[in-house]
């Protein structure tokens, strides 16, 4: 017992040292330790490495306030894809573009695509331009061709946000611009205020329900160009793997860029473990280095998790030993685990769910995955448990009666 019970505590000693490295060390630091070379003032102002089900694979400063910029047409597309969902329009439906639309997209100081009075483009087009080309226009024009109004949409953005448990998240307005530089088609409810603000924890949030809800949107974040009117989109995420930057087994999501730096969620899948890189505000800006340093180090902790982490099958359905007693399994339990086979252990609660233990964290609320058991009576087991209660009650009886006879004899003589 007392062995089983050191090598335990060896293991979880183990994993949160090893949890607690990978956690200490800065992503520049991470970057380093791949081939590029990096000056440690590239590091993001924060950063978080999650799966799909929110939990947390690496974490820097992830709940410091930063500019989600262009990063905040995820939730514009979100909020889209849940009218699409509830039928209230599809892909396919129209847009014509008016004089106002087309003024939208003749803004300066923005990245937009250029809309001509008189086009029509349909919802999935705008939204190619928002995601790709990172168009400031397309999502101004998708919400108020939605809502008629900027400001409703934003309402429904920043809704959106709370129904997610994004706390910490304000937006004011779709496309993730200031509102300064949008000016005259700012939300007019949300005109007094400039940037919108989030922290990596939250954008984590929102990528992981995004990836979770709709994966389809891969399908367009992938997307490394396409032609509208003859004009191509050029996607602005440098870590697609034909990129310049490029790394295997990424497609989307999305970068942004603001005046507090450059930011970039990312998302890659490999061996069936899908992991979300967001990370915020490298600085300088404006700056090439910097530009490009997202990209490397979204690359470098993608991959540093893909090194530590798998996704993989834990145990299989059927009858099982687990701390000594018989269960049956009823389905295979399938989690995400470090490669060291050593750095978790099985546990079963009180209402009989068995999933994986080791030290690790969640963006807001848990979501470890579990299958249910049921205790197996085992006829052998129990029958050998009680022979050998038995045979003591046996051994312990003959001790009693040889000592009773040695005691009667030894006093029967005086």
């Amino acid at each position: 017992m007392k062995k089983i019970f050191l090598i335990m505590l060896i293991s979880l000693v183990y994993c949160s040292f090893f949890t607690n490295t990978i956690y200490a060390m800065s992503p520049v630091e991470i970057t380093n330790n791949s081939k590029a070379q990096l000056d440690e003032g590239l590091n993001p102002r924060g950063a978080v490495v999650t799966t799909t089900n929110g939990q947390i694979l690496y974490k820097y400063h992830k709940d410091k306030k930063v500019d989600p910029a262009s990063t905040t047409k995820l939730m514009t597309m979100l909020v889209i894809y849940e009218d699409i969902n509830h039928s209230e329009m599809s892909l396919k439906d129209k847009v014509k573009i008016s004089d106002r639309y087309q003024k939208m997209s003749q803004l300066p100081n923005l990245t937009t695509f250029p809309l001509k009075k008189g086009q029509t483009y349909t919802i999935e087009q705008l939204l190619k331009q928002a995601a790709l080309n990172s168009s400031n226009a397309a999502t101004l024009v998708l919400a108020e061709h939605i809502d008629g109004d900027i400001s409703k949409f934003t309402d429904r953005m920043n809704r959106e946000a709370q129904l997610l448990g994004m706390n910490q998240t304000h937006f004011t307005n779709p496309s993730g611009a200031d509102n300064k530089i949008i000016k005259p088609y700012e939300p007019k409810k949300y005109k007094d205020e400039t940037s919108s603000y989030t922290t990596a924890n939250d954008m984590a949030i929102l990528t992981n329900h995004l990836l979770r809800k709709y994966p389809n949107i891969l399908k367009m974040t992938q997307l490394e160009t396409d032609t509208q009117y003859n004009q191509q989109l050029h996607n602005t995420n440098l870590s697609l793997p034909h990129q310049s930057l490029g790394m295997k087994n990424v497609d989307g999501l999305k970068t942004g860029t603001s005046k507090e730096g450059y930011n970039l969620a990312l998302t890659a899948k490999k061996d069936q473990l899908r992991v979300n890189t967001n990370l915020f505000n490298i600085q300088p800006y404006p700056s090439e280095k910097a530009k490009f340093a997202r990209h490397k180090v979204a690359n470098a902790l993608t991959q540093n998790a893909f090194k530590n982490y798998t996704y993989r099958k834990v145990i299989s359905k059927g009858v099982h030993q687990i701390d000594g007693k018989t269960y049956n399994v009823k389905e295979d339990l399938y989690d995400v685990v470090p490669k060291d086979n050593n750095n978790y252990e099985l546990e079963i609660s009180d209402k009989n769910h068995l999933s994986v233990k080791y030290n690790r964290q969640f963006t807001n609320e848990e979501h470890i995955p579990s299958v249910k058991v049921e205790p197996k009576f085992n006829f052998l087991s129990v029958l050998f448990q009680i022979t050998l209660a038995i045979v003591g009650i046996i051994l312990v009886s003959v001790i009693v009666i040889i000592a009773v006879k040695v005691y009667i004899k030894k006093y029967s003589k005086n």
